[in-house]
């Protein structure tokens, strides 16, 4: 894996909001919930929008198009519209105060 810096510090996401970035051709959405921090693949695995403004409640992103909600720990969906889960990328606070991200 390469490890890759995502160049948006940590203190610029709070709880329950997002940010995108575009990462080695990738379109990856940086997300805070529960004080933690994930990322995940930006497009909805049911109708291939972005996840940009979904809400996060609890770990859970919902897409802002048909309101599928994703695990952000484990990109696994819920509900029926699609048994598809995201795809999830390590992320880890570096001790510059930056997000990196491990990209495959």
């Amino acid at each position: 894996m390469t490890t890759t810096d995502s160049l948006i510090a940590a203190i610029d996401i709070t709880d329950n909001r997002s940010v995108a970035v575009s990462l080695e051709g990738k379109n990856i959405l940086i997300c805070k919930a529960n004080g933690e921090y994930y990322a995940v693949d930006n497009q909805c695995t049911h109708q291939r929008t972005e996840l940009t403004k979904g809400r996060i409640r609890n770990c859970y992103l919902s897409c802002p198009l048909h309101g599928v909600r994703f695990d952000l720990r484990t990109g696994k969906p819920l509900g029926e519209l699609t048994r598809v889960a995201l795809k999830t990328y390590p992320v880890s606070v570096a001790d510059d105060g930056n997000l990196h991200l491990e990209l495959d």
